[in-house]
């Protein structure tokens, strides 16, 4: 199996996908393999569609969750895929394979705008790190990028004048161009210009927002200050990076603007994710039709 597994690994370096993503993928196929040989299947002559079926199981028995199954049967298939196309199997066991139905979740916590500015002016910018801070959130609320999409902005990717971000490596390893307003590009320019030349050390740094060493965020550091924030502005809401993400869609969807727009602006792979955010308006409609319609106030 290793031979076969070496070659697909290097099948996904030459379509040039994220070494990330690779590492992932090799990942999981190992712990498939693992159990293939934990049910004597040596040869992948002897992969079959039921064999496939039954990882499943054992997937779904070990607790995991719908997105993480069809995350690891997508890999599955990739796999199989290779091999058929390659002659090294005569038939593909994978191809008829298909993935678990994801139940529709909402977004459990979506900011109002007032909530948001709330948290967006909490930061002190009088100091180096409350304005770096305040540049962040200003930054989040407005092109609803990943908290990793925001460690991951360098000096050479963004521009306040025309307002966009080159997103690089993002999630699935695609690249993406974003949108920001007016006002996260004042806040930008002055973080560039008169803040961040204070926390650099060393010139050589391309990372955009930098820690008090002059160094790329922490991994968590994001998170942290979001959650910082929301408790000193006193928002109740379970409020996360994520959060401003959602508000984002949610807030540019109220205001008429299209799915596919917003898609291509949270960089989402599938209509289908972004579609999410269509429940929350319908709810928002619901409640003031029930508030405002006069049938609604007569008695049953």
């Amino acid at each position: 199996m290793k031979q076969y597994l070496e070659s697909f690994e290097q099948s996904l370096k030459a379509m040039n996908q994220a070494s990330g993503t690779i590492k992932i993928k090799i990942l999981k196929l190992n712990q498939f393999i693992e159990y293939l040989q934990q049910n004597d299947i040596d040869k992948i002559d002897d992969i079959t569609t039921e064999t496939i079926e039954l990882y499943r199981v054992e997937i779904h028995k070990a607790l995991n969750g719908v997105a993480y199954q069809n995350s690891i049967l997508s890999v599955i298939r990739q796999f199989t895929q290779y091999l058929y196309k390659q002659n090294f199997i005569v038939s593909d066991p994978g191809k008829d394979i298909q993935y678990a139905k994801i139940p529709k979740t909402l977004p459990k916590s979506v900011l109002t705008p007032k909530e948001a500015k709330r948290i967006i002016y909490a930061p002190d910018i009088r100091t180096i790190t409350g304005y770096r801070d305040r540049t962040i959130l200003e930054i989040l609320y407005s092109s609803g990028i990943r908290k990793d999409e925001v460690n991951q902005l360098t000096i050479k990717g963004v521009d306040y004048n025309d307002g966009y971000l080159m997103i690089e490596n993002g999630k699935g390893g695609k690249d993406r161009i974003v949108p920001i307003g007016r006002i996260a590009c004042r806040y930008l320019e002055n973080y560039i210009k008169s803040v961040r030349p204070e926390l650099l050390i060393d010139k050589g740094v391309e990372h955009l927002f930098l820690s008090l060493r002059g160094r790329q965020l922490s991994k968590n550091l994001v998170w942290d200050l979001v959650k910082k924030y929301a408790k000193k502005a006193r928002i109740k809401k379970n409020v996360h990076p994520h959060t401003f993400r959602h508000t984002c869609a949610t807030g540019m969807l109220k205001n008429k603007a299209d799915l596919n727009t917003i898609r291509k602006i949270l960089g989402h792979a599938s209509l289908n994710t972004t579609q999410i955010y269509t429940h929350l308006t319908i709810n928002d409609l619901k409640d003031v039709h029930k508030r405002c319609h006069p049938r609604e106030k007569d008695k049953v």
